[in-house]
């Protein structure tokens, strides 16, 4: 069943097993993107569909919800680092990997040619990394102090305890 494709069409997208209701102009904001390509009126390209007739994108689910949101932004001019997530442990899989970092959203953003997503999601993940390497810098001299501290106490301790052995010569 060929759809026709206007650009003020409303559509209902399957990703990845959610369902997500959308404008057309939404999924046309970045004109570079994938999605652009996909949905843009006049294109001849198919689009898989699921048993309920939905456009069906086998993409994740999870970090659609910020594309599309990005998409939004991006459509009506607003600042589109807005649509990155509040934690970025949310766009990361492996974030404490020590070689290789998967980052969910950053991939999505690849595999869709979204690039300006992709590269606000990158700096976002590089200041969170950033900071938890001083947290964590932070943490270890406080309990490297603190052993110190204690150390020190001990030995004052055991000195003042020699010091009051009184010795008895007989």
């Amino acid at each position: 069943m060929a759809r026709s494709r206007h650009a003020d069409d409303i559509l209902n997208i399957n990703v990845g097993g959610k369902k997500y209701t959308v404008r057309r102009t939404d999924m046309l904001a970045d004109p570079r993107s994938k999605l652009a390509e996909w949905f843009k009126p006049g294109t001849l390209k198919p689009i898989a569909t699921d048993k309920g007739g939905n456009y069906y994108l086998d993409r994740d689910a999870k970090t659609f919800r910020h594309i599309l949101a990005y998409l939004r932004l991006k459509k009506e001019k607003f600042v589109p680092s807005l649509a990155l997530p509040s934690k970025p442990d949310d766009l990361a899989n492996d974030y404490h990997s020590k070689f290789r970092l998967t980052f969910r959203l950053v991939g999505e953003c690849e595999a869709l040619n979204l690039s300006e997503l992709k590269d606000l999601a990158l700096d976002l993940l590089q200041k969170y990394q950033r900071t938890e390497e001083q947290h964590f810098v932070t943490s270890y001299v406080q309990v490297a102090l603190r052993d110190f501290e204690s150390w020190q106490f001990e030995k004052e301790q055991a000195s003042v305890d020699y010091d009051s052995i009184t010795y008895h010569y007989f």
